[in-house]
């Protein structure tokens, strides 16, 4: 009869006159249910990578709950993932996730694809992923923040450069800077590549565009530079930039 989704904790239902719940740990604690027999099943398969959600129920006129399954499900790492995290860190870039699953979870998908442990942060609400950008940030560091959802908008739009994936939400692609046109890990490898060979293209033809110049202008203001030299000079100095 009744259904309300509660951010960063699951969703809560009634069914039948039943209070039903389906969410994390932190939800059931909310709701005053021991999540405990499910211990056992939910860190098994929070070890494999996949995000545990309990299942509880508190039936009409009772006082506490019980928890009577756990739903299981996994995002599939991209092929690619673990070959862009090390192409990353080749270049010398720190890489780290902040995501809301689970520690557990998190860490043992860190692992599969190269992030350090110490650069995990999980558990993070969605109204908080902004200010775990900011914290990156905070000591002067540049931070690239690449997400797809509604809920990594905020971090996007904090970040020195927000970076969304091409088949994200248009809210993600309003707030980024860059927008991939593919969802390949390695396509952020490639925006930096190309970020960094625009700009050194930019110097180079302002290095020569500036050195013609200062050549040219003394000769010319000596008056040993004839004006077709000088427009000769203009046209090589435009087809070499």
């Amino acid at each position: 009869e009744t259904f309300e989704n509660v951010p960063g904790r699951g969703v809560r239902a009634t069914v039948d006159g039943d209070e039903v719940f389906v969410g994390n740990r932190r939800l059931l604690a909310d709701a005053g249910i021991d999540p405990a027999p499910a211990a056992a099943e939910t860190e098994r398969l929070e070890g494999e990578g996949k995000t545990a959600m309990l299942v509880a129920r508190r039936r009409a006129g009772a006082e506490t709950g019980e928890v009577v399954g756990v739903v299981a499900d996994a995002d599939t790492v991209k092929p690619t993932a673990a070959d862009a995290v090390a192409a990353l860190r080749d270049r010398g870039v720190e890489v780290a996730m902040i995501t809301g699953d689970n520690e557990r979870t998190a860490r043992a998908v860190a692992e599969r694809v190269g992030i350090d442990p110490e650069n995990v942060r999980a558990e993070v609400l969605p109204e908080d992923k902004a200010d775990a950008v900011e914290a990156i940030q905070s000591d002067g560091r540049r931070a690239m923040m690449v997400g797809d959802g509604v809920n990594d908008a905020p971090a996007l739009a904090v970040a020195y450069v927000g970076t969304a994936i091409g088949s994200g939400t248009d809210v993600a692609v309003e707030a980024a800077d860059v927008t991939l046109m593919r969802s390949d890990p390695l396509d952020v490898v490639k925006a930096i590549r190309v970020s960094e060979a625009t700009l050194a293209k930019i110097k180079q033809n302002l290095v020569w565009a500036l050195g013609y110049n200062t050549a040219m202008i003394p000769l010319a203001s000596l008056g040993l530079l004839q004006p077709v030299l000088a427009a000769a000079a203009m046209a090589v100095s435009s087809v070499s930039v």
